[in-house]
């Protein structure tokens, strides 16, 4: 289906040429291009942690000479597309822009926002793209003069967007697929000194750096060593430069000498479990006493991680 309503597009196309025939030999010899991230242009994402949920951001950064005035989040390229998940939820996907309940977005200041499905052959599950179009560019061809700053003007960056996907869907393919902008008139060129008119830019993904990670434990030591459990809770701290709520999880729980059935008791590993029991008990010939270890991680929304851990000990005897 997709590929028959492409084909019909394209013949739709080349009929308008065949009457505006004087159009076509100007737009020739004009020959504006379409760039592959070669103009000063970066699309740069991140995600955020938002009540558990990740919501995922993008700016244009515009140092290019022209005006941008439309942007697609995805493409419709293999390798370039977002990630498939949550769009083969939808029984009822086609090749035409879909309504979608699981997923929305907030645009660009000045730009309005639809989320389009597709799939082509080469498609194992429908794919999208988030398209941005800049209020007044709903006309075809956009006029030559804007009023007031409604898009993406030359040395300047965009309003931030955002795309909110659904827990069970979401995909680190959000921060690392490709993008296209448009551009509105022909102050940029390429070096083959060539008009360009669009350009396909790989996401640049701004946070790299993990978060920073502190944990402390209470009790850090237990005693005596009766052989009863102990509950142990866990202060943490974290903080990213991007992401104000990083995932924490329980990420093990080990020790010094062999454990037993029961040494550990009511840890959820690999949740934000921060409370659990440690049984009061050591090997009465280990002078060094017995170490549990606790590690925790955090994890921005930009799949940053950071490891930190802390222990709480039952030493041999109260002089040690």
């Amino acid at each position: 289906m997709a590929y028959s309503m492409t084909k019909g597009v394209i013949m739709m196309t080349i009929n308008f040429w065949k009457v505006a025939c004087c159009t076509v030999m100007l737009a020739i010899a004009y020959m504006p291009s379409v760039a592959e991230a070669d103009v000063p242009i970066k699309i740069n994402t991140y995600g955020i942690h938002q009540n558990g949920q990740v919501t995922y951001r993008y700016q244009i950064e515009n140092n290019s000479s022209s005006i941008v005035y439309k942007a697609d989040l995805g493409l419709d390229t293999s390798g370039k597309e977002l990630p498939g998940l949550p769009w083969s939820r939808n029984p009822n996907y086609s090749d035409v822009p879909v309504p979608l309940d699981a997923a929305s977005c907030k645009p660009f200041y000045g730009m309005v926002c639809a989320i389009t499905v597709f799939q082509f052959d080469y498609m194992s599950e429908p794919k999208t793209n988030i398209t941005m179009d800049g209020i007044e560019s709903n006309m075809v061809p956009p006029p030559t003069v804007f009023s007031g700053k409604e898009n993406i003007q030359p040395g300047t960056r965009s309003s931030i967007a955002e795309l909110y996907i659904p827990k069970a869907y979401q995909s680190i393919g959000y921060l690392t697929s490709y993008g296209k902008v448009y551009l509105l008139d022909d102050y940029t060129r390429g070096p083959d000194g060539k008009v360009i008119i669009s350009a396909e830019i790989p996401f640049t993904l701004v946070d790299t750096n993990p978060p920073t990670l502190n944990v402390t434990l209470n009790p850090a030591t237990l005693w005596p060593p009766n052989n009863m459990p102990v509950m142990v809770t866990a202060t943490i701290s974290t903080n990213d430069d991007y992401d104000p709520e990083p995932e924490i999880k329980l990420e093990s729980i080990t020790a010094s000498e062999p454990l037993a059935d029961g040494d550990i008791q009511d840890a959820q590993l690999l949740t934000d479990d921060r409370s659990f029991s440690l049984v009061a008990k050591r090997d009465g010939n280990n002078m060094a006493g017995r170490i549990y270890t606790i590690t925790y991680s955090a994890t921005d929304a930009s799949g940053n991680k950071a490891t930190a851990s802390a222990t709480v000990t039952v030493p041999h005897d109260q002089g040690k």
